[in-house]
């Protein structure tokens, strides 16, 4: 006959090793290191590609109006990774003054933007909305994780009865990366 206080005592003895071996390998496992490297990249980039030019235009010449695809427009250009969150903030100006600070005349300038994901494709682009949108960079076909994003400026001047001289002011162009 067999013991029944044997046979649970060993059960209860293996049952107890399986539990020790259990958090032993546990707590071993624990002990797991993990490399990490971080390359920084330099190429998430803003610029103007091309500064939007209204030429020499003469005092009471009128309205001068550069058209969305114009030699003339304005463009910037967007660098970052694909799939990448802007925040983009355009500061539009409303007027060009003169460059001598004693003179106040002003020229109104009326600005618009748009974007796409290619310089030439000024056609198919997307309206900016406000001063402020937030834009993903798509994926491309070309090999890398790169994509650039276009931003077209396009407008008018309305020159008046002002002296003669070159009126400027600057659009500015703010990126957060999300």
């Amino acid at each position: 006959m067999i013991n029944p206080n044997i046979d649970t005592s060993i059960l209860a003895k293996t049952f107890l090793l399986a539990v020790i071996l259990f958090l032993v390998n546990g707590i071993a496992s624990q002990a797991q290191f993990i490399d990490l490297q971080l390359n920084i990249d330099s190429k998430i980039t803003a610029r103007t590609e091309q500064p939007l030019e209204f030429g020499t235009l003469m005092t009471n010449s009128g309205r001068r109006m550069i058209e969305l695809g114009s030699p003339n427009m304005g463009i910037f250009s967007i660098t970052a990774l694909e799939n990448q969150m802007l925040l983009v903030t355009l500061d539009k100006p409303t007027e060009l003054r003169h460059m001598n600070p004693s003179i106040d005349d002003v020229i109104p300038l009326e600005l618009f933007s748009r974007y796409a994901y290619s310089a030439r494709n000024y056609e198919t682009s997307y309206p900016l909305s406000g001063t402020v949108s937030s834009i993903k960079i798509e994926p491309n076909s070309d090999p890398g994780p790169w994509n650039s994003i276009y931003i077209f400026m396009h407008g008018s001047v309305d020159v008046g009865n002002v002296r003669d001289g070159t009126y400027a002011n600057e659009i500015v162009l703010s990126v957060v990366y999300l």
